[in-house]
């Protein structure tokens, strides 16, 4: 019988396998489906992906595991040319407003992050680990939205109440379609408390990159979000003159 691995290295083998089954099925892979492939427990992928996924290495959401913002920072992979191409102009962002910038691309009717910059503040405002958010309910999320036909956001949503992530969530797809319908007139999306109470966002949409729609968003506290609105609109401003 061949030796087993030490337990520290046994893990990093597991985690290591459970990662380039996520790597190489972007676009999202069940547990039950990596338990497959790499031959473990389901309940030992559950263990594996929670870990990585603590670490913004993976994401898990309604459409199955995806390559985390980190993993595609660390690895430029899945649409690397999208975040290594605009990795400059977030930055000057993040400069601008010393808040939490995102660039985020749709999974089906979910916000899916690609690349983030922390805010370098005490008090900052990060989504939650382990959390999924449906687009209606985020400025990235809203701002790729707009960049659709009403007919897809009925497809999506259907057409009467939406889920409430907080009190503040839009209600209905027609509350949402009339968002929309500003954004589309040239407006910034916006999050007031909409994904998570206490936390705000402005968004904006950076168009179709390799296939997948882009948008890029800064996420404040409610506390600053008066005061730093203007200040973030202008640098998003410049961002989307930029990102041209």
């Amino acid at each position: 019988m061949a030796p087993s691995h030490p337990a520290g290295i046994q893990v990093i083998s597991r985690a290591a396998a459970v990662l380039r089954e996520v790597t190489a099925h972007g676009e999202g892979r069940s547990l039950g489906q990596l338990a497959a492939a790499t031959g473990l427990a389901r309940s030992t992928v559950q263990r594996i992906v929670d870990a990585l996924e603590a670490e913004h290495l993976v994401q898990a959401g309604a459409g199955g595991v995806r390559p985390g913002w980190g993993l595609r920072r660390l690895g430029e992979l899945a649409g690397p040319s999208i975040a290594r191409e605009l990795r400059p102009q977030l930055y000057r962002l993040f400069e601008a407003t010393h808040e939490t910038v995102d660039l985020s691309t749709l999974a089906g009717d979910e916000v899916l992050f690609l690349d983030r910059f922390l805010s370098d503040q005490g008090v900052r405002a990060v989504p939650e680990v382990g959390m999924t958010y449906p687009a209606y309910s985020m400025a990235n999320g809203k701002a790729m939205l707009a960049c659709l036909p009403n007919e897809d956001i009925y497809a999506m949503y259907g057409q009467g109440n939406l889920k409430q992530l907080t009190p503040a969530t839009l209600p209905t797809v027609k509350a949402l379609i009339v968002e929309l319908d500003a954004i589309r007139a040239g407006g910034f999306a916006y999050d007031v408390e909409e994904h998570a109470p206490g936390h705000c966002a402005i968004g904006i949409s950076l168009g179709k990159r390799d296939g997948q729609w882009v948008s890029a968003s800064v996420v404040l506290p409610s506390s600053r979000y008066e005061n730093s609105k203007l200040n973030v609109e202008l640098a998003l401003h410049a961002l989307r003159e930029g990102s041209a």
